[in-house]
């Protein structure tokens, strides 16, 4: 039996990996090029050199397009069990400060300024960013509150301003980078917001 045969149908998915890099490559080239604007579906149709139908199955729409482009930039958030809160509040931040070393300039005057006139646009995005970490703090709060650290559930989206808006006040309003002592910080001032919310049993 050859290889492929032995592996069912891995030829198909790794020529289906291979269309979805090609198209969201193609996507982010485009913006970088034309802005949100002149982005177009059968620009990035030709660029990637795919049917209309391989990317119509996989981003019916523009924004869902641009917002899953602009996420292949960045690593996947991950839920990480420490075992205590602080633990899992450290390994948050972290996750959420490499997102943010990846960066490219050519986009980001086209995507914020779509972001603030765009609500279908944000709402893609936000399906592709704020959604998964919510999903993922929600999470770390239960399992600290089974576990008594905090003693009543706690909103994840005022969690999360906790955790990230320090992050992203450091590198999109002061313009420095993100150092461990910094994320240490930000996840000590977090837990005694949090503890403070919800204090423990």
């Amino acid at each position: 039996m050859n290889a492929a045969a032995a592996t069912g149908n891995r030829p198909g998915r790794q020529r289906s990996e291979a269309a979805d890099q090609a198209i969201l490559a193609a996507a982010l080239d485009v913006l970088a090029a034309d802005g949100y604007g002149g982005l177009t579906m059968a620009a990035v149709i030709a660029r990637a050199g795919v049917s209309s139908a391989t990317l119509y199955r996989r981003w019916p729409t523009k924004q869902q397009l641009v917002a899953a482009a602009l996420a292949s930039l960045h690593p996947e958030i991950v839920d990480v069990d420490t075992g205590s809160l602080a633990g899992d509040l450290e390994a948050m931040a972290r996750s959420i400060a490499q997102t943010m070393t990846v960066t490219r300039d050519d986009l980001s005057e086209h995507v914020a300024l779509e972001l603030r006139r765009n609500p279908e646009f944000r709402e893609a995005v936000n399906e592709k960013f704020l959604v998964p970490r919510l999903a993922a703090l929600g999470q770390v709060l239960e399992r600290a509150r089974r576990r008594g650290e905090l003693g009543r559930p706690v909103d994840p989206a005022l969690a999360l301003s906790f955790v990230s808006g320090p992050l992203h006040h450091r590198v999109n309003v002061l313009d420095k980078a993100i150092t461990p002592a910094f994320v240490r910080t930000t996840v000590t001032a977090a837990l005694a917001a949090l503890e403070a919310l919800a204090p423990p049993r």
